[in-house]
């Protein structure tokens, strides 16, 4: 048994490291970024909230749940607000291999032209989904034609089941963003210049264009989806 004073001394050095373990986790968390209450984009219910690009139809509710089908052209459903930093959870499901797809973060949906008129268009990062394996979970520059995810990291990976529900996090501070695939890393990429031309924008799930007929339609699916706005720490 220990005497009085050992018992005493144990319990002053318990409290001490106590007190510091507290200290480095209060200061890594200030370090980085606060969270508002998290949010729920979709109830499975209705629309509000969102809107199609170009007023396309090809997103409906479906037993809960968000269907893309595809068209011709590639089509997008998009959130009213915008989001600057953020934390982005949801699920999907790629009814089809031979369909790509994708969510859009901090997306812009117009572009001037060389004689400033503005068209509509969707434009800015996007976390590339596919087929496994693939290069789901990568950041790509929708409209802009080219990854942001850096070359010498844009390995395949076999982390979405195909035809199963899958589970999307994307975490979006400053210049960084990170992906995870059922909870597994993919990107973690920090680019000033995709920051600097998209610090903030919309929220927009992806169907994308594919040359058959409408008979062979496509599909994907998206449910659960809900964000947590972040502020830096001063």
């Amino acid at each position: 048994m220990l005497s009085d004073l050992s018992y005493r001394s144990y319990r002053a050095r318990k409290q001490c490291n106590l007190a510091i373990t507290a200290f480095i986790a209060m200061t890594l968390f200030c370090g980085s970024a606060f969270g508002e209450d998290w949010v729920t984009l979709f109830n499975g219910k209705s629309f509000d909230g969102w809107k199609a690009s170009r007023d396309n139809t090809q997103f409906a509710i479906d037993d809960g749940v968000i269907l893309g089908t595809s068209s011709s052209q590639t089509q997008f459903l998009h959130t009213v607000e915008t989001y600057g930093d953020f934390e982005l959870e949801l699920e999907v499901k790629l009814h089809d291999t031979d369909l790509n797809s994708g969510v859009q973060i901090r997306t812009a949906l117009t572009r001037s032209n060389a004689n400033g008129q503005s068209r509509d268009t969707i434009h800015g990062p996007q976390v590339d989904l596919g087929k496994s394996p693939g290069h789901s979970g990568h950041l790509f520059n929708q409209g802009n034609g080219a990854w942001i995810t850096p070359k010498e990291d844009w390995t395949r990976n076999e982390l979405m089941t195909n035809g199963q529900w899958n589970k999307l996090r994307v975490l979006a501070v400053g210049p960084r963003i990170q992906t995870w695939i059922n909870d597994k890393p993919v990107a973690d990429v920090t680019d000033n210049q995709t920051y600097a031309e998209y610090p903030e924008g919309v929220i927009a799930l992806q169907v994308h264009g594919v040359k058959k007929s409408p008979e062979q339609a496509r599909h994907v699916s998206f449910r659960s989806i809900r964000v947590q706005r972040l502020e830096s720490a001063k």
